[in-house]
């Protein structure tokens, strides 16, 4: 295995992965012009509310997928009354701090097109039986919500209601760090041979990189999956997502585009919950995310690929 640089974004990091890529193992120097910032959520606590708890009591927020969901808050359900799930709660003050680094600011990275707010919270709930296809929309299968933070009086937890039936329970805190994002293999299936070769093995690699991560050991003997992200690029492929998302959130001009806000696995924590290895995404127009318009985010679970 090539040596990638796996510690994040650090100093001169874009310029060793971009020569990682161009090296003769892995082939892939055509994918550097698709390099993009992303954030990794590492889920290197235990899991619990009672962490969640701690954690503020102690130090401030902390970030984390399922769980209790931000009070003060009537919990969110379908038109038919199914109560949705809680997907995530992303502390943005944590996110934007890692975005106005040394590591996003002097490397000349490129920026997504718009950015999600620069405090408060991202929260996003979901019907788990509907999958984001052109039928879904309007149908309240989903809600993406910012909410705002005085600096002053933390929101309480609310626990999901009784009637909440999952596949499992979740309650991962996360870790926020500063990461890279590349196309997958799956949007290169109609290429040359040679080219799907070479972004398999960086997604491979890339994979391998950031589980050991996650686990805080140097190598991992498998099996490895993909780390769930704000920003970069789809896990799934785009192809399939930007056909849905031009029908039912089709761009304002050419200057406009679409940006990945949210990408979890269920390979770990959320196994069961998005279809067969399924993942989760929540799409913006870039228009949209400048205006926080988070009312016109679209969710998807990604089973296509």
């Amino acid at each position: 295995m090539s040596q990638l640089p796996r510690t994040g974004v650090t100093a001169a990091s874009r310029e060793k992965i971009i020569t990682w890529l161009n090296s003769t193992p892995i082939g892939a120097g055509f994918l550097a012009d698709d390099l993009k910032f992303s954030l990794l959520l590492l889920d290197q606590y235990e899991a619990g509310k009672e962490r969640i708890l701690a954690e503020r009591a102690e130090l401030g927020e902390l970030s984390w997928l399922g769980g209790p969901a931000l009070g003060p808050l009537q919990w969110p359900r379908t038109p038919g009354g199914e109560p949705l799930a809680h997907i995530a709660t992303i502390v943005l003050g944590e996110a934007q701090a890692l975005v106005d680094s040394r590591d996003f600011t002097e490397l000349d990275w490129p920026e997504p097109s718009a950015r999600l707010p620069a405090n408060g919270y991202l929260e996003v709930f979901h019907h788990l039986g509907t999958y984001g296809n052109p039928e879904d929309d309007g149908t309240g299968g989903w809600l993406v919500r910012h909410i705002p933070f005085d600096g002053e009086t933390i929101p309480p937890l609310i626990d999901a209601p009784d009637d909440l039936d999952l596949p499992q329970d979740v309650c991962q805190p996360v870790l926020l760090a500063t990461g890279f994002s590349l196309p997958r293999a799956v949007d290169f299936m109609d290429s040359e041979d040679w080219s799907f070769d070479a972004v398999e093995r960086v997604e491979q690699e890339t994979n391998a990189a950031w589980t050991a991560w996650r686990r805080g050991v140097e190598k991992v003997p498998g099996p490895v999956f993909p780390v769930s992200h704000l920003y970069g690029h789809s896990d799934s492929g785009t192809e399939y997502a930007h056909d849905v998302l031009r029908e039912v959130r089709p761009l304002s001009d050419e200057s406009d585009s679409y940006v990945l806000i949210l990408s979890a696995e269920s390979w770990t924590h959320f196994e069961g919950w998005f279809g067969d290895a399924g993942n989760f995404e929540v799409w913006m127009r870039s228009s949209d995310l400048a205006e926080h318009r988070f009312e016109h985010a679209w969710c998807m679970i990604r089973t296509d690929h």
